[in-house]
């Protein structure tokens, strides 16, 4: 107390009339009164050795902003079916957008249109808050894809970590295993391949009511997680489970806006597992799948990077190189940053072999 008040003494300063320095420093400590002479909060700044943030000793409020803030009412926003209309509207636009062009040409536009839903719900009270916390969902999950394709496997993460709790609000299961299941197969990417299969597994877990077509691509991610476990025989049931269960959707038409499933599209997820396997029956299957090879540019590039890898594995090298170089271009034109890595490897590879290979001349 006496360094503190000869502190003080040093910097000119005195205490109020008719108060002690004791006493006027029980109110400060206590929190009673705020310290508002310059000359005490220096001498709280010496005594104490800290920075006047830390003490609460803030500059004036020159430009209003502060006050601004305390005097701005809660703006509460009526949500109604129209306006989650609108909001899922723009996300299948994006989702078109996407197929036809790639990740990387509208990715500030998906985050934005992300960030705006988010505002929305995040000032929403009523009835429809659940149907706008499952446009949310399905908004997030798209552009926690498109980062996973230009390989911001953080960025993935994240956005599907809030994809997960909207899902979560919204109450529909089949938003709800999608978000997890696809944050599964983000963790392949991370080469995590045990703790995707948890995640897809716990999804699958969620989707016990849901309509075929969802069973059929939950069955297909978690062959993929089984592939890249090198569980050739698991990923192969999976397979044919997710074949049953589109055969199931055709018959009673059920499609779901976020999800693009046909039967060449599982025979594109066949090339992949068995790509990832070294099984030969990825050429076939990326034969059977190329029909819908125009549907989306992401899923054409996969394809050909999956070819590629399944002729290398088959001693084939001429033909790797030409689906590696097929890919390496579509990745490059459309963005994809996580299938330019593969075939940019694809390539290094089938390099290296030829190096290797023993003269065959006379």
């Amino acid at each position: 107390m006496r360094r503190f008040a000869a502190e003080v003494v040093r910097n000119g300063g005195v205490a109020p009339e008719g108060t002690s320095l004791k006493r006027m420093f029980a109110y400060w400590e206590s929190g009673a009164r705020a310290v508002t002479v310059p000359v005490y909060q220096q001498a709280f700044i010496s005594l104490y050795a800290a920075p006047p943030e830390a003490l609460g000793f803030v500059p004036a409020d020159e430009s209003g902003r502060v006050a601004d803030l305390r005097e701005r009412p809660l703006e509460i926003v009526a949500v109604d079916q129209g306006l989650v209309d609108i909001f899922e509207a723009q996300t299948q636009s994006l989702r078109l957008l996407d197929r036809r062009l790639g990740s990387a040409v509208q990715a500030a536009q998906a985050e934005a249109h992300v960030r705006q839903i988010e505002a929305v719900l995040r000032r929403s009270v009523g009835s429809k808050r659940a149907a706008l916390a499952r446009a949310f969902a399905e908004a997030a999950a798209l552009a926690g894809w498109q980062a996973l394709d230009r390989a911001d496997v953080t960025s993935a993460w994240e956005l599907h970590e809030s994809a997960k709790s909207a899902a979560l609000e919204g109450e529909d299961e089949s938003i709800a295993a999608h978000v997890f299941a696809q944050q599964g197969l983000v963790l392949l990417d991370a080469e995590q391949p045990t703790l995707a299969m948890d995640s897809v597994k716990t999804a699958a877990t969620r989707a016990g009511a849901a309509p075929p077509v969802m069973r059929a691509w939950l069955a297909a991610a978690l062959a993929e997680c089984h592939a890249a476990l090198g569980d050739a025989d698991d990923a192969r049931r999976r397979l044919d489970e997710a074949d049953s269960h589109l055969a199931a959707a055709v018959v009673d038409g059920s499609e779901l806006p976020y999800l693009m499933l046909s039967e060449e599209h599982l025979h594109r997820w066949r090339a992949h597992c068995m790509a990832e396997l070294g099984d030969l029956e990825a050429v076939d299957a990326a034969a059977a799948a190329s029909p819908a090879e125009g549907d989306s540019v992401r899923a054409a590039t996969a394809l050909h990077t999956d070819l590629a890898s399944a002729y290398l594995n088959a001693g084939d090298l001429e033909a790797a190189a030409v689906e590696a170089g097929v890919a390496l271009r579509m990745a490059e034109r459309y963005g994809s940053a996580r299938q330019r890595k593969r075939s940019v490897a694809i390539l290094s590879r089938c390099q290296r072999e030829v190096v290797q290979q023993p003269d065959q001349g006379p």
